[in-house]
């Protein structure tokens, strides 16, 4: 009292509000926790449910990282290790980095940090499934109704003046990828000397894997292949689908206008957008399965090391095992 003791060493709950609030406006010591508060005070504008889940994926991000980190120590991987952990769904881990985007973006703007530290993180892709990039042999059709049609009227309006112009590979190129099951890779570099007409057998070479492959040519690929043959003069070496430019002679195809073609008549055709060129590797997968094929079968034909990466085509639609029933049974109404 008479003031000869000082036990608090100048220490006054005034003082200690006046240097809290002076750490705190220093850029590099406010927290996460801090932040958070300050964040959802300012959003005004949003609903209390929209602020609620603003609040509880901060919070999951600090119980991650410390609520007291202070946000100029928070990395891109701090955020890429919350946003993508392995159990989540990818619809969650959209949910989640799209709550952390808007919330650094906003801290950036305020100039509590320098960078944005989700700017350079994508959100994952949506999950497809097998089923929604295959096509049926119906549809395989329908598409090429609609590549013969675009010619037709193309030609007609005098659009095609040369053959190459008339895109004359697209319907064996294609039922090499549907019937065969070859990468679009496969198909560019495949040579005529690796086609064995008497035995009906294609070898693949420069696989992804590394291996070579033998594989049997089926029924309904054999005479489009003897065909294209005949259209080049029965040649025994040289690229099976090489560039159909005179001066581009030998020259692989380009795969990305493979690929862009194919997604023209798909488009065309009314398909569902999922399906690409690579989806007739799957067709074939999920075709041979249905054929009776075993796993081991179907992977050695489609050049798998990993039965996992087979068993993707495992994905038979009820109409596929009411079929098998009836077939069976002897059931044949």
């Amino acid at each position: 009292m008479e003031g000869k003791i000082d036990p608090f060493q100048g220490w006054t709950p005034k003082k200690h509000e006046q240097h809290k609030q002076k750490i705190q406006s220093r850029p590099d010591a406010i927290t996460l926790s801090n932040l958070t508060d300050i964040f959802i005070k300012h959003r005004t504008q949003a609903n209390e449910v929209t602020n609620n889940n603003y609040r509880r994926h901060l919070n999951m991000l600090m119980d991650q990282v410390g609520e007291t980190m202070p946000v100029t120590m928070i990395t891109e991987e701090d955020l890429r290790d919350f946003c993508f952990q392995d159990h989540l769904a990818n619809a969650t881990k959209r949910s989640y980095l799209r709550h952390m985007k808007v919330f650094f973006r906003w801290i950036k703007e305020k100039g509590y940090v320098k960078h944005d530290v989700t700017e350079n993180i994508n959100k994952p892709k949506k999950q497809t499934k097998i089923s929604d990039k295959t096509i049926s042999e119906s549809e395989l059709q329908a598409v090429f109704k609609e590549y013969r049609k675009d010619i037709k009227e193309k030609k007609k309006k005098g659009y095609i003046t040369t053959k190459s112009q008339s895109r004359v590979w697209f319907r064996p190129v294609v039922m090499t990828a549907f019937y065969a099951g070859l990468r679009i890779k496969e198909i560019v570099n495949l040579k005529w000397q690796d086609i064995n007409f008497k035995n009906k057998q294609l070898t693949v070479s420069g696989t992804k894997s590394g291996d070579e492959r033998t594989i049997p040519i089926r029924e309904k690929l054999f005479p489009v292949l003897k065909a294209w043959h005949r259209y080049h003069g029965h040649p025994n070496k040289g690229l099976v689908y090489a560039s159909q430019k005179k001066y581009y002679e030998n020259i692989k195809m380009s795969k990305l206008n493979v690929s862009r073609v194919f997604k023209f008549y798909v488009k065309a055709t009314g398909l569902k957008d999922t399906i690409n060129f690579h989806g007739l590797r799957h067709s074939c997968g999920t075709e041979l399965m249905r054929l009776g094929f075993d796993i081991n079968e179907t992977a050695k034909i489609l050049g798998h090391k990993s039965l996992d990466v087979t068993r993707r085509y495992e994905h038979l639609t009820q109409m596929d095992l009411s079929d098998k029933m009836k077939r069976l049974e002897g059931d044949n109404d």
